[in-house]
């Protein structure tokens, strides 16, 4: 065996205690060699655990790290937990524990019964969801039958008024359907308030875009309250700037819907006054204008206490208001939403019993021409509809000999169903141009039978001629595949005007 492969330490060794030539006996070689073996074998195994010796305490020392890191992050999430715990708001009863980081049974237990109580909140609060929503189901069922229960019998006094005051009467018949006339229109108004309430609370209100002239709009506003006004010795006077754009684009509709609440309620309020209607021009671009509206009484007024709650639903300034001077308590609440469609806001300035002033701002963008709308007047052509065949389907006796009345007058032939079965088997056998159709009716109603007729005829026009007025029934009838809708009371021009355009009777 060389010196040169023997380990270190073992040729120190040999070199200091044994002579050279013992490295020459065979025997003696072998022995050397398994002592030789054995010292290389230990320096690898000393080198082995130093390195495992090392890198073991490399990894306690990061395990250590860790452990320490996750036990304070532990103890800070204990402390917001406690911290949050204690900013709850705890039942009536309980009591809220000393909590401390070792207390963890405690802080579970208390926490698994606050989980508990939250859960049953929540379902207390699922189920009066449920309720509202039942609530407001009903309350939309409720409007739409008493609309349809008051209309339909309105229907029959409107009907009758407007004939009688086209005949010749006496002068002093003639006062009495004047102020029955005007009994009607305010029953009507009322009426309308409720179910334009309800449309604009469940988001049915969209408004459209059309070009009108607003200084026009007013006019006709004021002259439509000009009777009312003289009525209680007020005058009512009108501002205009001339400045203002002759045509706006904009929903004339309600915003004369607006307009006429706030007249209405200012002439309510005011005896031998005066009722203002001011509309000025603020600024203007090539796009749109910025219109000033207000609406100044010198009425009775409104305490500053009360001016807020006016525009609250169903309310007014006091119980002796409602008493002398009647009304639903809607008009404001309406005119308050509508605007708030518009993107504007009501304000009012008032002093108890020196009037009050509605104001607002409408951005309306400006037009370009103005669509003429040629409404027929009450001398309507007789010879317009003459021949045409229709189909009335209702079953209200007052309300069929009303129609018939009208029909009758225009020339029209006209067939009678008591319900929507036997009008559906009318139909079948019978040629007819149009069908009047009631929609609550028994035995079939007018869905049902629209419905029916569809089924073998999806041209023959259907209009409803119903006293069920809310947004709901409108949906259902188009769905049922109804071409219009005719509102009971009805209005006979916009009957005749309907009837003529699905007859193709108009020029």
């Amino acid at each position: 065996m060389e010196a040169n492969q023997l380990h270190k330490l073992l040729a120190r060794q040999i070199n200091r205690h044994l002579p050279e030539d013992w490295l020459q006996h065979e025997q003696f070689q072998q022995f050397i060699k398994a002592v030789n073996d054995s010292y290389h074998n230990f320096d690898r195994d000393k080198e082995l655990f130093e390195h495992s010796s090392f890198l073991n305490e490399r990894e306690y020392t990061a395990i250590n790290q860790k452990l320490k890191e996750e036990i304070s992050q532990r103890r800070q999430s204990e402390e917001k937990l406690i911290e949050a715990i204690q900013s709850m708001d705890i039942p009536d009863g309980d009591e809220m524990p000393e909590f401390g980081p070792e207390n963890l049974v405690s802080l579970v237990d208390f926490l698994q019964k606050q989980i508990e109580h939250r859960k049953q909140i929540e379902q207390e609060l699922r189920t009066a969801k449920e309720v509202a929503e039942n609530a407001t189901l009903a309350k939309s069922d409720f409007l739409s039958m008493m609309s349809h229960e008051i209309r339909t019998p309105l229907n029959g006094i409107v009907g009758m008024t407007y004939l009688m005051s086209q005949e010749e009467v006496t002068p002093a018949l003639a006062e009495n359907l004047k102020t029955l006339q005007f009994s009607i229109e305010h029953l009507h108004a009322l009426i309308n308030d409720i179910l334009d309430f309800s449309k604009i609370e469940a988001g049915k209100v969209e408004l459209e875009e059309s070009n009108f002239d607003f200084k026009h709009l007013v006019s006709n506003i004021k002259r439509a309250h000009q009777f009312k006004a003289e009525e209680s010795g007020t005058r009512i006077k009108l501002m205009v700037d001339d400045d203002i754009p002759d045509i706006l684009m904009g929903d004339s509709l309600r915003i004369g819907q607006v307009l006429s609440n706030l007249v209405s309620n200012a002439i309510k309020f005011t005896k031998q006054g005066t009722v203002t209607i001011e509309l000025s021009l603020l600024k203007k671009d090539d796009e749109v204008a910025s219109i000033y509206v207000s609406v100044q009484d010198t009425g009775i007024g409104i305490p500053l206490e009360k001016q807020q709650a006016i525009f609250e639903m169903f309310t007014q300034a006091n119980s002796a208001t409602t008493r002398q001077f009647g009304g639903t308590g809607l008009g404001l609440v309406i005119t308050r939403r509508l605007l708030e469609l518009h993107g504007s806001q009501i304000e009012v300035e008032s002093e108890e019993g020196k009037g009050a002033k509605f104001f607002f701002t409408l951005d309306l963008r400006i037009g370009s021409t103005v669509k003429q709308n040629y409404a027929l007047t009450d001398s309507i052509n007789d010879q317009t509809l003459k021949g045409v065949r229709i189909l009335l389907v209702e079953d209200y006796p007052v309300n069929v000999k009303v129609a018939l009345k009208f029909l009758s007058r225009w020339g029209v032939i006209v067939d009678v169903a008591e319900n929507g079965l036997i009008g559906f088997e009318k139909f079948q056998k019978g040629t007819y141009d149009l069908i009047l159709m009631d929609l609550q009716m028994p035995v079939m109603d007018g869905y049902t039978s629209t419905r029916q007729i569809r089924e073998t005829d999806a041209k023959i026009p259907v209009i409803a001629l119903t006293a069920s007025a809310t947004y709901s029934n409108r949906d259902r009838a188009i769905d049922a595949g109804i071409n219009d809708y005719v509102t009971k009371p009805f209005n006979p021009n916009d009957l005749f005007q309907k009837i003529a355009k699905y007859c193709h009777r108009l020029n």
